[in-house]
């Protein structure tokens, strides 16, 4: 997220969580729990079976400051993460001033991150968290995305 402060980084997480439920949740998904461990972000009853979601929220990526990017942290402070750490159905990207939710399931982004050579970002995150991550450029692959404006 990139504000180099863990504790307003996990309020714009949480906040972009609640988008995400809201949005599922006008889709007819109902709310089941969230989680605080590295597995999933949030649980939702879609057409009967449990769905679990990985939320990443982008504040960064601004209409005067877009990259053209998504970035997936696979590493921090010197331990797999995101990613590869990460045991959802689904990975979201929230960006935040753009009003897009992007959706892959997250068996795809590996295959995806697997059969193309991403840059690698290193020492994003905050201070001493040595993050790295992937960056997609998001015209190219947004194919391989739901995207949904809000």
């Amino acid at each position: 997220m990139a504000n180099l402060n863990f504790e307003k980084d996990l309020i714009l997480g949480n906040d972009g969580e609640s988008i995400i439920v809201s949005f599922l949740e006008s889709k007819g998904c109902k709310f089941i729990n969230s989680n605080n461990d590295n597995k999933y972000d949030i649980k939702m009853l879609t057409n009967g079976k449990e769905t679990t979601y990985e939320i990443k929220t982008d504040v960064t990526c601004a209409p005067l400051f877009d990259t053209g990017n998504i970035f997936i942290e696979f590493s921090s402070r010197s331990k797999p993460s995101g990613i590869l750490t990460s045991q959802s159905d689904w990975f979201v990207t929230y960006f935040k001033y753009l009003n897009e939710l992007w959706f892959i399931k997250t068996n795809k982004l590996l295959d995806l991150i697997n059969n193309n050579d991403f840059m690698v970002f290193k020492n994003a995150g905050d201070i001493g968290s040595e993050t790295h991550g992937y960056l997609i450029k998001r015209k190219e692959f947004k194919k391989y995305f739901y995207v949904n404006k809000i």
